[in-house]
């Protein structure tokens, strides 16, 4: 320790605060180059680890592959002095997971990075909300960060960049000759094979760096600190290089490659829209060349890069209950004008004013349907209460957030969230409330 505490010696005041971190009420665990090399022991006991005794085991023999990456691209970006908060399933001794938030401090000592980790366990009702969390950002099939998430780190990498003079890499990926394999072996030889190239995908970049799914068969990269064409060079010959090598999948060999376009910030632009639309430019002369190849931006951006342009896919789902389906449509609308707002460069006030009247319009919808569960009591309805809460909560702690990074990722995830809330609570309440003989 560099510093002692009042009245206590260097030995003294190293011994108490071993103590006091070994008898914390929660568990805690170091880590250092990718090992778990200490915990306390609450912690030992939630992993059911001999009493007394720290395993020094591998990342591995805690967290799966999914969590195993989250919690390395974390620790990655985490510096001295930094802190993080990272939810993740946690692996127990008997092979079950425990879900968890875990609190991160970055601290070097003697040249080594150490990170202490803080567990934070999680009820079954908040296990639940981190998986619908967790759903909203995430690729269901490939668990690769979604267009939301994807979109919200570009602006993270924009503002470090602004910060820090930080260059970074935006690159668009497209399969060839993928939809000829879903046509004739069918969607779920399809969907093993976007699986694996998926995990091929994930294991060719840093854990700095991100790989998204925008969605079919064409992929997002973020390739952090990279500027130039040389840098990127060798980390995209090795993505087309793997997505190249055969597929031996259900007893059947598929073959794809993979066409990439790449454009760099700042040289590119500052917004999600030029780098993605000048990427998504260079990837069609990629494919013009023949396919499993990458090419760089020049400068263009395609017409067809409107569809990653910040425009919602909202489709509300009709319940036929006239004043519900009235408010899902305004609350539809308003997601709309957010949307359409930041990509049409309204001021920071307006787009905010936007935000507040959505929060009212979902409030207000949200009181309307709480009237009719207290009148007439259907089947459900805690549920259906909680998700209000969670909907709310996640609202108003996005809306914080009072940048067009903050605003892009409200209107989206609450998208997300609002689709599966209609089709499974609402749809239900309604259901309900028709077979009572109730209408609007």
């Amino acid at each position: 320790m560099t510093a002692t505490w009042q009245g206590l010696d260097g030995g003294t005041s190293e011994a108490l605060f071993r103590t006091m971190m070994h008898a914390a009420p929660l568990p805690m665990f170091v880590i250092s180059e990718g090992r778990c090399v200490y915990g306390n022991e609450r912690f030992t006991k939630m992993r059911g680890c001999a009493e007394g005794v720290c395993a020094l085991c591998g990342l591995g023999k805690l967290l799966d592959e999914a969590n195993s990456q989250l919690l390395s691209q974390a620790i990655a970006n985490l510096k001295h002095g930094e802190a993080a908060r990272v939810p993740l399933h946690l692996r127990r001794e008997d092979g079950q997971f425990t879900a968890i938030d875990l609190s991160m401090s970055g601290m070097e000592m003697d040249g080594k990075m150490f990170v202490l980790a803080i567990v934070n366990e999680k009820t079954e009702k908040e296990r639940l909300r981190r998986l619908l969390d967790r759903l909203a950002f995430h690729d269901s099939l490939t668990e690769l960060p979604n267009r939301v998430l994807l979109f919200d780190r570009i602006n993270q990498s924009l503002s470090r960049s602004k910060r820090e003079h930080e260059d970074f890499a935006v690159g668009v990926l497209d399969l060839d000759g993928f939809k000829p394999i879903n046509d004739t072996l069918g969607h779920a030889a399809g969907d093993l094979l976007l699986k694996e190239i998926s995990r091929r995908l994930r294991h060719s970049v840093r854990n700095v760096d991100t790989v998204a799914r925008l969605g079919g068969d064409e992929f997002a990269l973020i390739l952090q600190g990279v500027s130039s064409v040389e840098e990127a060079d060798s980390v995209l010959n090795k993505i087309i290089m793997e997505v190249a090598r055969p597929y031996h999948l259900d007893g059947t060999e598929m073959a794809v490659t993979a066409s990439i376009g790449i454009a760099f910030s700042p040289r590119d632009g500052a917004s999600i829209h030029e780098l993605l639309g000048r990427a998504d430019y260079a990837m069609y002369l990629a494919k013009n060349a023949g396919g499993a190849c990458y090419r760089i931006s020049t400068g263009e951006i395609a017409p067809i890069s409107s569809r990653h342009q910040l425009e919602p896919l909202i489709d509300v789902v009709k319940l036929g209950f006239e004043i519900i389906d009235e408010q899902h449509e305004e609350i539809a609308a308003s997601i709309r004008a957010i949307l359409q707002g930041i990509s049409g460069n309204e001021s920071k006030d307006e787009i905010k004013h936007r935000a507040k009247h959505l929060q009212l319009l979902t409030q207000t919808h949200f009181t309307t349907e709480e009237d009719y569960m207290l009148r007439y009591a259907p089947d459900g309805q805690e549920m259906h209460r909680s998700e209000h809460a969670d909907l709310l909560h996640s609202l108003q702690g996005l809306q914080e957030n009072h940048d067009q990074h903050g605003f892009t990722v409200l209107a989206h995830s609450f998208k997300e969230w609002l689709l599966p809330h209609i089709e499974t609570q609402d749809a239900g309440l309604v259901e309900q409330l028709k077979a009572a003989g109730i209408t609007a």
